[in-house]
């Protein structure tokens, strides 16, 4: 049986930097596995979920994600990939509930379904009395919590996370 994600010799070298960021990575994750990936500043973590999330091409090697090439078929991956970065991807201007209903239809999500998975979501992470409440104001906890929901929402088969918990409190990060 073939890994659902399977990445074999993968390069990544970039421009103006004699030191590859990546060299010949080898990974095999089965679908429904847990796997964390660390790392010191610099080892190439970031550099792998790029690749993998199809933003970046590599030098050489394969990845493979439920058979595709995440950098041939950028489309599938939008909807297999769900990828909550480490930096809040979230509009401050607009409310819990704008922000989660922009990223769901960008994933294809509509009407009552979009609607309904919102609210379950908000509910779960504790954030349904602040759903009105524009995002700026939220606390770091709160933005951590509103930015995994929106990677989230749409129900990838790969959720990549990174770092979700770095600076929340104790009760958002037993939430998470």
């Amino acid at each position: 049986m073939s890994a659902f994600l399977q990445i074999d010799g993968l390069c990544k070298t970039y421009a103006g930097n004699p030191e590859p960021a990546l060299k010949h990575a080898r990974l095999h994750i089965q679908r429904g596995e847990f796997f964390g990936l660390l790392g010191p500043n610099g080892a190439g973590k970031t550099t792998l979920i790029s690749l993998v999330c199809g933003l970046l091409n590599p030098d050489g090697g394969s990845i493979r994600l439920d058979g595709h090439d995440p950098a041939a078929d950028r489309n599938k991956m939008k909807s297999l990939i769900g990828l909550v970065p480490q930096e809040i991807a979230l509009y401050p201007t607009l409310t819990a509930r704008e922000n989660l209903l922009f990223f769901g239809s960008m994933h294809g999500l509509r009407g009552p379904v979009l609607r309904d998975r919102v609210d379950i979501w908000l509910e779960r992470l504790g954030l349904s009395s602040a759903a009105k409440r524009a995002v700026g104001r939220f606390s770091g906890g709160m933005k951590r919590r509103c930015n995994l929901i929106a990677g989230i929402l749409h129900e990838p088969a790969l959720v990549i996370l990174d770092e979700p918990t770095a600076g929340v409190d104790p009760q958002s990060r037993l939430l998470i």
